[in-house]
This record gives C-alpha cells, structure tokens and sequence, in this order.
C-alpha cells in the first residue's frame, strides 16, 4: 500500500535517496537543496510504502525564486502555471502506479485551488540525455508539447496540461 501526503522534514532522506535514484532524469540535490525547495514550493509530496519514501513530486509557481533555465522559459512563454520540477521514484516503486497516484494527488490538490484550477501544469522531459519512457508516461497523462529547448550539455521538451479540462471548468461538483 502506498500512500501520498505531504512531504514533511523527517521524509529527507526517503526522499533524496529516491531522487538520487532518478539521476540524469533529475537534478542532484543536497538536504539543504531539497528542503529550501520543498519550502518555497506551492506542494511538495513523497509517495510512502512499508518501508519508508519510495517517490517525490515538487511542485512549484511562477512566483517561485528558482535558478533554473527550464523555469525561466516557462516564466518567460506562460506567465501563470503550475511546475513540476520533478518527480522521482525509487527503482522499487517505478511501473506500479506510483508516479501517476503522485500526479493525480497533486491535479486534485491543483483543481481545488480556485487561483491554480484554470492555469496549465507544466513540466520539461530530457531529450538528451533520452528519457522516452517519462516522455510516454506524461503524454499518457494528458500532457503535449509547448516547445524545446537545447541546452548544450542537455535538451529538453516542455510539456503541458490542463488541470481541470475545459469542458469541467466553471461547473460544480
């Protein structure tokens, strides 16, 4: 049974060593990194199993004080969004469900904020290094591409989806 709550302090090492894991898909982070992250985002969430962290998913905003050049191109062609910076599973967790429970735990938590319902959630793919399964994972979930970028040393696909689909949005439960 997993469950995804909140990431709080005590879920640190849980949740570095799944993102570790994860590397090249994401960035390396320290304790410090992960927390200063966590704290400046709008969710933060770990996936838990019996034995303890088994994922990670960090959302952030436009209004977010972060050095990243993916972010900054999403500042710069969206305006208002929603980020995922990342989402890292650890080996035991990846293909049974984890990552899209993650995802769809944070639309809901996303389509319930009325000043985050109506805005796109955002997210870049490695395209070098290659990463095809994220690619087919995150289209699967309803996300399409908004542009490219070629960083050099890496090369990404920016994605994006709606939150609430339009046809939803504006109608109460």
């Amino acid at each position: 049974m997993i469950d995804i709550r909140p990431f709080t302090p005590a879920d640190t090492d849980g949740a570095l060593a799944a993102n570790e894991a994860s590397l090249p898909a994401v960035n390396s982070l320290t304790p410090d990194e992960l927390r200063a992250l966590a704290a400046q985002s709008r969710h933060t969430l770990v996936a838990v199993g019996p034995d303890g962290v088994v994922g990670l998913m960090v959302c952030l905003d436009e209004t977010a004080d972060y050095d990243s050049r993916n972010f900054a191109w999403l500042k710069q062609n969206l305006g208002r969004f929603s980020y995922v910076d990342r989402i890292a599973l650890s080996p035991a967790a990846r293909g049974s469900g984890t990552g899209e429970r993650l995802y769809r735990a944070l639309l809901a938590l996303l389509a319930a904020d009325p000043d985050r319902a109506a805005l796109p959630l955002a997210c870049e793919v490695n395209t070098r290094p290659a990463n095809p399964g994220s690619l087919r994972f995150h289209q699967r979930l309803g996300f399409a591409e908004i542009g490219a970028n070629d960083h050099g040393d890496k090369a990404v696909v920016y994605l994006a989806r709606a939150v609430v689909p339009a046809e939803q949005q504006g109608v109460s439960a």
